[in-house]
Order: C-alpha cells, then sequence, then structure tokens
C-alpha cells in the first residue's frame, strides 16, 4: 500500500497574494536534524517513497490489497506527514483515502483541519471541505485562515472556495484576506484570484475584482500598492505604480502620479542587467504644471559596461526643465540641494600597476533666478580629459616606490568671459620607505610639471609651463604603555607624527583657475603636498605639521575607549602663490586642530573636534556629538556643529519607546546663525505583531526662502502588503541609527519603559 501523502503545505496559501508587495521571505532559521543511517530516510519535498504507514484506531478492518477502514480515534502517519480523523477509509485499487469528522492534517508545524477529506493520492485529485488552516512562512512566521473547499487539481494545482488569510493571532485578527476563490498552479508558478478584499479592524480598505501573481517570489507585473501624501507646495499626492516584468534581467516601472495643486505627472524607470552591462533610464514629465503654467521634465540615464577585463565604461546624463524642478517637486533634500547636474561618459582601462581614463564630462547648473551666479561660480566642461596614474613597488629595490599621475584637459566654459584651454600636468615621485614595528620614516621627491594652452583670455601668454620639485619626508613613532584606572587594565599608546614638505616658488598669477580651490583644514588635509585642490595652484611650501594621537584601548575586550588626536602645521617662509581675489596668510601657523571620540560605556558614545586660532584665541571651527543607544529603538543622537561667521546648527535625532508597542520619532536641525528651521521631523510607530503604523510629519527647507511641508502614513499588514507612503527612507536619513520597531519589537512581551 503506498504511503498517503496529502499535498496541503504547498499551499502555503501564497494568499500572501504576492501580496501585492511581491516580498521575499528569508532563510529559515530551523536547525536542521542530523543524518544518521539508523532512521529512514525523510521522503523528498513534492515526491512519494516507498516506506511504512502506521496506521492506529480504535477499530479497524479491510482486506489485504484491497482497502482498510479505521474508525474511532484515527491517526494515519508515514515519514512526513500524519492525518488524524473520526474514520478513514483507503481504497487501494483507485489509490483513494477518504475521511471524515475532525481530519487533522499536520506537517512539519503546518497544520489543516478540516471536515471531509476525500483524494486520489497519486493523481492529486479530490477535495477537503471546511478547511482551517495554520501554516508556517519561511522566515518563521505563522499565517492563518479558513476555506470552504480546497479542491486538489492534479500534481500542484488547486482551487480554494471562499477562502481567507492573516498573520494576526487567531483571536485578534485585526485585518483578515478574503478572497471569492483562489487558483494556485505550482507547475506554471502563476496564482489567481477573483473578488479580494481587505478588511483592517472590520472596516474594508482595499478591493479588487481580480488579481494573479507569482508563486515562487520571481518578479510578475501588475499594479504595486499605491502611496498617497499631501505637502503645501503640491497638494494632495496619489502614486500608482505599474509594474513590468519584461525578462528576468530587464523590468519597467510606469508611475502616474496625481497633484491636485499642479497637475497629472507620469514618469518611467526601466531597468537592465546584462553579464557585461547594466543601467537604468528615468524619465519624468508633467505636461502643465497649473502653478507654474508650463510643462516640466526630468530624464536620467546610467549605464555601466565592461567590454572584457581591462577595458570599462561608464555612462551619466541628468536633465531637468528649469532652475525649480526639484524645489517644487521633490521632497527629497538630497535632490533639493543639488547645483550641478552631473553629464559624464567614461571609457578606462586596467594595466595592472598602471590605470588610464578618458572622460567627457558636462554639468546643468541650477540656480535661483533671484540671485543668479557669476560666472566663476559655474564648472568648466571637461572636453575631454585623459589621466594616467602608476604604481610600482621596488623600482630601485625592496622598499622603494614609484608614483605617477598624469592629465591632459581640454577646458570649455558655457560663458564667454572666462579662459578656455588645454591643460597638461604631469607628477612623477619616488618614496623609500623605512618600517619598523615601531616607526615609520619615508622620505619622497617628487616633480610638478604643467603646460597651459590657452584661449579667450586677457593675459597676454597664452602658453606657459611651470615646473616645481617637490622634497618630503613622513615620519611616526608608535608607543605603549599598559595603565590602569578605576580598577580597569588599559593599554594606552602615544603616536607622534611629523611631516615636512618643501616645494619652492614659481610664479603661478598668470595661469587660470580652472578647477582648483583652497582645501577645508582638517588633520588628513594638514599631512598633503598641496592645500589647493586640483593642481591650478601648487603651494610654495616649507612646512612642517606635527600632531600626536593617544588611544586608551581596554585590555582584554580591545574596546578603543578614548582617542585623543592634536595637529598643527608650522611654516617657516611667507606664502606667495595664492588663488585670485584672495590674501596670503599672515600667520606662520595654522589653526590647533583637535579631535576627540570614545565609547564611553556599552551605551554611550562621544566625538568633538575643535580648530582653533592660537594668535586670536578664537574658535574657528567645533563640532561636539553623541549617540545614546541602549538597544534597537532606544537611540538619541545629539550634534552642535560651529563655523565662525557662517554656521551655527544644532541637530538632535531621536527613536524612544513611549509605551508598549509604540515608539516616537523626531529631528530637530535648526541654524542659530540664521534663525531658522533646516529640518524637523516628529512621527510615531505602532507594532501589533502583525500589523505596524507609522506616521511622520517633516518639515524640510529646500532653498533659503522656501520650506515644503509633508506628511506620512503607512500602513503595514505582515506578509501581505505596505499601504500608504513609505517614511522609511526619511527615517532612515534623518534619524542615525534608526531601526523599524517591526523588526524587534516583541507586543507581547513585558518591556519596560
Amino acid at each position: 500500500m503506498p504511503p498517503a501523502v496529502p499535498p496541503f503545505p504547498r499551499l502555503l496559501l501564497s494568499l500572501c497574494l504576492a501580496a501585492a508587495s511581491l516580498e521575499a521571505y528569508a532563510a529559515s532559521s530551523r536547525v536542521p536534524l542530523k543524518i544518521s543511517p539508523a532512521l529512514s530516510p525523510a521522503a523528498p519535498q513534492g515526491q512519494q517513497v516507498n516506506g511504512p504507514t502506521h496506521v492506529e484506531a480504535d477499530r479497524l478492518h479491510g482486506v489485504q490489497y484491497q482497502y482498510f477502514e479505521a474508525e474511532g480515534t484515527v491517526t494515519m502517519r508515514n515519514l512526513r506527514e500524519q492525518v488524524e480523523a473520526d474514520w478513514i477509509h483507503y481504497d487501494q485499487p483507485e489509490d483513494e483515502a477518504r475521511a471524515r469528522g475532525n481530519v487533522v492534517f499536520t506537517q512539519d508545524g503546518d497544520r489543516l483541519r478540516g471536515s471531509e477529506l476525500k483524494l486520489k493520492l497519486t493523481e492529486r485529485l479530490g477535495d477537503m471541505k471546511d478547511v482551517v488552516y495554520d501554516l508556517h512562512a519561511k522566515d518563521g512566521s505563522l499565517m492563518r485562515g479558513e476555506a470552504k473547499v480546497i479542491e486538489f487539481q492534479g500534481p500542484d494545482r488547486y482551487r480554494m472556495e471562499t477562502a481567507t488569510y492573516s498573520t494576526c493571532p487567531a483571536n485578534e485578527q485585526d485585518w483578515v484576506l478574503k478572497t471569492d476563490e483562489l487558483k494556485l498552479d505550482y507547475i506554471s508558478s502563476l496564482g489567481s484570484t477573483r473578488q479580494v478584499r481587505v478588511e483592517y479592524l472590520n472596516m474594508p480598505i482595499l478591493y479588487s475584482p481580480w488579481l494573479d501573481f507569482s508563486l515562487d517570489n520571481k518578479r510578475k507585473s501588475g499594479f504595486l500598492a499605491p502611496t498617497y501624501g499631501a505637502t503645501n507646495g503640491r497638494g494632495l499626492e496619489l502614486i500608482v505604480p505599474w509594474y513590468w516584468n519584461i525578462a528576468p534581467n530587464r523590468d519597467a516601472t510606469i508611475t502616474p502620479r496625481v497633484m491636485t495643486r499642479r497637475g497629472l505627472q507620469l514618469g518611467g524607470e526601466l531597468r537592465y542587467l546584462e553579464a557585461n552591462y547594466n543601467g537604468d533610464l528615468n524619465l519624468e514629465f508633467l505636461p502643465d504644471d497649473k502653478l507654474a503654467d508650463r510643462s516640466r521634465y526630468r530624464g536620467l540615464i546610467h549605464h555601466r559596461q565592461r567590454f572584457d577585463s581591462r577595458w570599462s565604461g561608464n555612462l551619466s546624463f541628468e536633465r531637468v526643465s528649469d532652475h525649480a524642478y526639484f524645489t517644487d517637486l521633490s521632497s527629497m533634500i538630497s535632490q533639493t540641494s543639488q547645483v550641478n547636474l552631473p553629464r559624464e561618459a567614461t571609457l578606462a582601462y586596467e594595466g595592472g600597476w598602471w590605470r588610464s581614463t578618458g572622460r567627457l564630462q558636462g554639468y546643468q547648473t541650477l540656480q535661483n533666478p533671484a540671485t543668479p551666479l557669476a560666472d566663476s561660480q559655474i564648472p568648466y566642461r571637461r572636453l575631454p580629459q585623459l589621466t594616467l596614474s602608476a604604481n610600482r613597488p621596488d623600482v630601485l629595490g625592496q622598499s622603494s616606490r614609484l608614483d605617477f599621475s598624469g592629465e591632459f584637459v581640454a577646458f570649455a566654459h558655457p560663458g564667454t568671459t572666462l579662459a578656455e584651454g588645454n591643460r597638461l600636468h604631469l607628477n612623477p615621485s619616488i618614496s623609500l620607505p623605512i618600517n619598523t614595528p615601531y616607526s615609520v620614516f619615508t622620505p619622497k621627491l617628487g616633480w610638478y610639471l604643467t603646460r597651459y594652452d590657452l584661449s579667450n583670455t586677457t593675459a597676454g601668454n597664452h602658453s606657459q609651463t611651470r615646473s616645481l620639485p617637490m622634497f618630503s619626508v613622513d615620519t611616526s613613532l608608535f608607543l605603549e604603555r599598559d595603565m590602569a584606572w578605576n580598577n580597569r587594565a588599559f593599554t594606552q599608546t602615544l603616536e607622534p607624527r611629523a611631516y615636512y614638505v618643501y616645494i619652492p616658488n614659481r610664479q603661478q598669477g598668470g595661469i587660470p583657475v580652472f578647477d582648483s580651490g583652497v582645501s577645508d583644514l582638517s588633520l588628513d588635509q594638514m599631512f598633503r603636498e598641496n592645500q589647493f585642490t586640483s593642481v591650478d595652484r601648487i603651494n610654495d611650501a616649507n612646512q612642517l605639521t606635527l600632531a600626536v594621537t593617544s588611544r586608551f584601548l581596554e585590555q582584554g575586550s580591545g574596546t578603543e575607549r578614548l582617542q585623543v588626536t592634536l595637529g598643527q602645521r608650522y611654516y617657516f617662509a611667507d606664502q606667495l602663490v595664492t588663488l585670485p581675489g584672495t590674501l596670503p596668510r599672515g600667520r606662520n601657523t595654522t589653526d590647533l586642530l583637535g579631535q576627540v571620540s570614545g565609547q564611553i560605556n556599552n551605551k554611550l558614545r562621544l566625538n568633538g573636534g575643535i580648530q582653533f586660532n592660537t594668535d586670536t584665541h578664537q574658535l574657528a571651527k567645533g563640532n561636539l556629538g553623541g549617540t545614546w543607544r541602549d538597544g534597537p529603538g532606544r537611540l538619541f543622537n545629539a550634534d552642535y556643529r560651529y563655523t565662525q561667521d557662517s554656521l551655527n546648527q544644532i541637530d538632535l535625532s531621536a527613536q524612544w519607546p513611549l509605551a508598549p508597542r509604540w515608539h516616537g520619532l523626531g529631528r530637530l536641525n535648526y541654524s542659530i546663525e540664521e534663525s531658522r528651521l533646516v529640518e524637523a521631523l516628529a512621527g510615531f510607530e505602532y507594532n501589533a505583531g502583525c500589523w505596524s503604523l507609522r506616521g511622520v510629519m517633516q518639515r524640510l527647507s529646500t532653498s533659503q526662502t522656501t520650506t515644503t511641508n509633508a506628511f506620512f502614513l503607512q500602513l503595514e499588514l505582515n506578509g501581505l502588503t505596505k499601504l500608504g507612503p513609505n517614511p522609511l527612507d526619511v527615517l532612515k536619513r534623518s534619524i542615525t541609527g534608526y531601526v523599524p520597531n517591526r523588526t524587534f519589537v516583541t507586543p507581547d512581551a513585558s518591556t519596560p519603559y
């Protein structure tokens, strides 16, 4: 007699209905049993395996090779599943099992209960009536539901009538999905349903007359969950994306967006992924902005390609219709703060110890019409830029290193008042590092050679060459000692470092400034040869940087409890090379830089930095911040940033429990210098176990004079879908360390608040 192997577990009821969200489940966390030759092998999923079938009953009778009939408390089990009922009849010639009265089927923790079962085991034809099921998803969550009838229509094909689905506890069905008919075809990996309704707290919130979906977490064409919102600049918004699964390696999303104050915008995204290339194309079009009284658009292309193991290329192009596109139509500060939209094509070659690139680069510069940028504030185009870099160790024996960087650039400017032309720059250098376990000593000799061929310039010299030698010595020590504090053992390090640079002066006043500026003073910048960015200016240097770092490491754990660094640069000659319009320095030292950070205890981490003018005894820059973290969902961030005469800003953010299941969210970024709010955010999260609700209000300054307000309210039905605009990206960006409370809150747990 073949074993009874009803296929109920295949009905994970994907009643998740791909849940309109097409979410993939994580791998199972159950610990597998170890295989032992002393035990019967388990039946492979979806296959019958000959093995013992055990039957227990109050009364059992039958005819060998014909049938058996069991009554009373009947249990029939084999290697993989178990069926219980008040009565079971098995007809061996027909290979048909019938059961009635408190029918219960269990397998791997899954459980289905019904009133009747009729099933041809091999052909998988039959039905089960009045079904109540409890099934485990791959992530371990429990799914519950009912079905009036489950029809088995052949191997891996099922049909259900009057079915429900939920991930809520049986006695707290806060939300439930209901459908009149559900078909599941695991051979074609497709499911379909009709008359789908979702009820939340006994209120209907979603309806669809029909729906089809994937059963194996594969992408499938169809509508995605709609989102909505409201802002003062755009009014009420409704976004209804439609997803098109073109091929396994290509897809597209078409996104209609209705804004009551501006009109209907249509957006589209096309993504593609091949073995040697990938990319995406985006287009947004608003044919008639009712507030701006014009059509508006945005186009974006990203393409990346690898031609072979050495050749690769990239293409990036973005354009918007007008300067106010992002401030009017976006709520993301990463977009509203954009000034220069890149347009770039790059071709690169990897030669092992040397690399080269070719680039065409330009920008669309966005401006405020009320305060237009000067020509000097608009970046140059590179048409083209060719670069070559090389790193070759052991050129003059061991512990030697040859470095080379070079470029050729043809600069062009969209305006007509600035100089244009070509620049060729070569920078070879050789260094001889000498390393010991407690020290590093690295002398370096280099050469800067730059050639300019200029046009469209008022300067008399259209061609000029600059040649500069460079010499530097970088040396550091590493010392340590054991110490004790507060009955705890520490290792303290002392790491002094000295860096000397010499570059002679060359007259550079006639050289135009294509892409150079002054680097911000920092501990990293003090250990670089050139204080200017790029190479239109090479500073004259006869200078020494001194710095010292001390760390306090907890013995045993190795935790760095405290790190303190101080550094300052000393000049032995006056500055002669400057940028146009700037004065040479009037001091023989830089500001004193200090930096401190440390994990004070398991919950508190602090960090800070200062830039102190030792001549005027004034603070030029400063920042102080810290994070208090007492486990997931219990954090508070505080930062203060100050720059003399330009920045005076405080930034606070937090995620904190308010009551069981409730978390409060907030951020405040306030400019004391300008007396204005840069960003404010307040919200909440509620986790009921099988559903979560989060609401967020945001106020964001999109420019010096304009602000936008946004409201997010999202209902997440676990295992089904998310309804409403998604605030998670906003929360992750605004609150450092934010974690959705559905990932860690156990609603039934007793947690002190």
